[in-house]
């Protein structure tokens, strides 16, 4: 295997370790949250992280099968700012995993810093593909990611302002 397959394996792996984390980390949050919305939106999202990793899988089948870059059904142009992160710069990394006596926004400063690390690698991948199809699966899984982390702000932002998950 090639240098560069073998780090675009390496990558992919990671992608796929950050997604199944992801979705196990929203499966339980989904079970801890004190609300029905903060219930229903947890588990969208681990659904969500369900259908990443499964692209992710088959991306890394396809290449260690030598077949290259193989582009989803229903992937399109994302269109996504990879220039952009989702956290300033200066914003100290959380640190603290969610606990079983986590509050609501608890899980969702870990649910941020998930999706803010996500969107890391999916960008600097993206940026680094020399393939049509590995940079437009990246915009896509960034994209995702980046309405996640919208998602979860408006739902913080919503929390610690008025005491309610967002609509």
């Amino acid at each position: 295997m090639k240098t560069k397959e073998h780090a675009a394996l390496q990558a992919l792996h990671k992608a796929l370790a950050l997604e199944q984390d992801g979705r196990r980390f929203y499966l339980a949050a989904a079970e801890r949250a004190s609300a029905p919305k903060g219930k229903a939106m947890f588990g969208s999202l681990a659904d969500d992280e369900a259908l990443h990793a499964v692209v992710i899988q088959r991306q890394i089948d396809a290449l260690e099968r030598e077949e290259g870059w193989v582009l989803p059904e229903g992937i399109v142009e994302a269109g996504v700012d990879l220039d952009t992160p989702l956290f300033p710069e200066d914003v100290v990394a959380f640190h603290q995993a969610v606990r079983s006596d986590a509050s609501d926004m608890d899980a969702l400063l870990f649910a941020l810093k998930l999706e803010n690390d996500s969107f890391d690698l999916y960008a600097e991948q993206a940026k680094a593909a020399r393939d049509a199809n590995a940079r437009r699966m990246y915009e896509y899984l960034a994209d995702a990611e980046r309405t996640h982390f919208d998602l979860l702000m408006l739902n913080y932002e919503s929390l610690s302002t008025a005491g309610i998950w967002a609509d």
